[in-house]
């Protein structure tokens, strides 16, 4: 029962559920900066696949990558519907990448997540850049690991 003065507890989390290849992908709202239409990636002289090269966002320079490159595990064709996820890397405040883009597979969904609704998917092998598995009221979806695509990027430029 709420006391006068009182304010309930708002326990849901705003999150985008992302699609890509042979999945879906959900982060935090505030994490994606933006997406934007997808425009073929500026190629770099970088060893790594999962590196597509970098685009011109508001003035600035980002990598892009795929995740399921990264991950290596590519399933699927890429859909006509591509766009770009705009993501603020984890430590980009204090370090030298602020953002990096994610290709994705579609539009995302706009998703208001309870903590009691979301289960982590114990029996999932975690692949290359995933932190978890989940099962959501929606369906299945992995959590990327944010802070390891961040380094594997700053390796690679």
């Amino acid at each position: 029962m709420l006391h006068l003065g009182q304010e309930q507890k708002d326990n849901t989390l705003a999150c985008l559920l992302i699609p890509i290849m042979g999945g879906r992908m959900v982060l935090p709202n505030v994490t994606v900066a933006e997406l934007i239409p997808f425009q073929r990636p500026r190629p770099l002289e970088a060893e790594a696949e999962w590196l597509l090269g970098t685009i011109e966002w508001r003035g600035t320079d980002i990598p892009v990558i795929s995740v399921e490159d990264y991950s290596g595990n590519k399933k699927g064709v890429a859909g006509q519907d591509q766009r770009i996820a705009v993501v603020n890397a984890p430590n980009g405040e204090a370090g030298k990448l602020r953002f990096f883009g994610i290709v994705t597979q579609g539009i995302p969904s706009l998703v208001k997540l309870e903590e009691a609704a979301i289960k982590e998917n114990q029996n999932a092998v975690l692949e290359k850049g995933q932190k978890m598995q989940v099962t959501l009221e929606t369906g299945h979806a992995m959590i990327p690991d944010l802070d390891m695509l961040e380094t594997a990027i700053l390796n690679q430029l």
